[in-house]
């Protein structure tokens, strides 16, 4: 009976114990989660000033107000962080922003944000379906530049940077402001 007790409270430490590493793994996650979902908000807010600060070729669009199209490739928390761009004001034009599951939609839009869990081959096929078109394309990954995109954020020192490969954005017949490039690094040929 003494024993049975002494077992008793052991499984109670230990039960307490186990609720305790959960919670505390479930509160992690969480901040995880909130991190992630600021990070991509930051990024955003670059993103709306990358737009700013890119000329498009006229025929691009079809009037002076015509909406600029921004799509995203991209999980949930990325998408999120997204959509409280739509709707916002870029020069004259409204950003009008949609969500992409597949590489045969990339030429329909003006600028396109394509995050780091994005499958390689359809990263890869997205970037071709864009090749030489008048689209802005954004993205977070090691391999965005050399793969053929313009854009690309990452991480140095715990402070987000991002670099930009001019000689590809003129491929695709955009011209990117002198001032941002001036906050950039500027990567491939000049």
């Amino acid at each position: 009976m003494k024993k049975d007790k002494e077992l008793v409270k052991r499984l109670k430490r230990i039960f307490g114990f186990a609720v305790l590493l959960m919670f505390l793994s479930i509160s992690a996650i969480g901040n995880a989660v909130s991190q992630s979902m600021e990070e991509y908000a930051v990024k955003a807010a670059f993103v709306i000033n990358f737009a700013r600060y890119t000329q498009w070729p006229d025929e691009s669009f079809a009037g002076p107000t015509e909406a600029l199209k921004l799509c995203v490739l991209g999980n949930k928390t990325i998408q999120s962080a997204f959509q409280a761009l739509n709707g916002k004001k870029i020069n004259d034009r409204t950003l009008d922003v949609h969500f992409l599951d597949k590489a045969e939609d990339a030429g329909q839009c003006d600028m396109m944000f394509i995050g780091k869990g994005v499958d390689r081959t359809i990263l890869l096929d997205t970037l071709a379906a864009v090749t030489g078109k008048p689209v802005l394309t954004i993205g977070e990954t090691r391999t965005f530049i050399n793969s053929g995109g313009i854009i690309n954020f990452f991480s140095r020192k715990g402070r987000l940077h991002f670099e930009i490969n001019e000689a590809i954005a003129r491929k695709n017949h955009l011209k990117l402001s002198s001032r941002l490039l001036k906050l950039a690094i500027i990567v491939g040929d000049k």
